[in-house]
């Protein structure tokens, strides 16, 4: 992994997190930084905050998280989102938002 691939790596890991510990800031700062440093704000959504989501659901199927912790993490999810919105939509026109649901076309 090169240095740039692993800068990269840390925002990602940066927006999980986020998610994981139901850090509402780390979640914003994780979504600027990745539009400062120009990264594909779609790689971020899914390789940060979806993994995040992910890691959350697997805990609460095995019985670690409560459905609270689940909206919660949802909630920390949308913000990282919501930074990230208008720059997918202003340089791709062929994606959409569904909700929370990114879709290239």
């Amino acid at each position: 992994m090169d240095t740039q691939d692993s800068v990269n790596q840390h925002v990602f890991d940066k927006a999980r997190s986020a998610v994981i510990d139901i850090n509402d800031t780390e979640a914003a700062e994780a979504a600027r930084e990745a539009l400062d440093m120009g990264l594909d704000p779609v790689d971020v959504i899914e390789q940060g905050f979806v993994e995040g989501m992910r890691t959350m659901g697997d805990m609460f199927e095995e019985g670690k998280l409560s459905l609270i912790q689940i909206l919660a993490a949802s909630k920390t999810m949308n913000i990282g989102i919501e930074i990230l919105k208008t720059k997918v939509i202003a340089t791709n026109d062929n994606t959409g938002f569904f909700g929370n649901l990114v879709v290239n076309y």
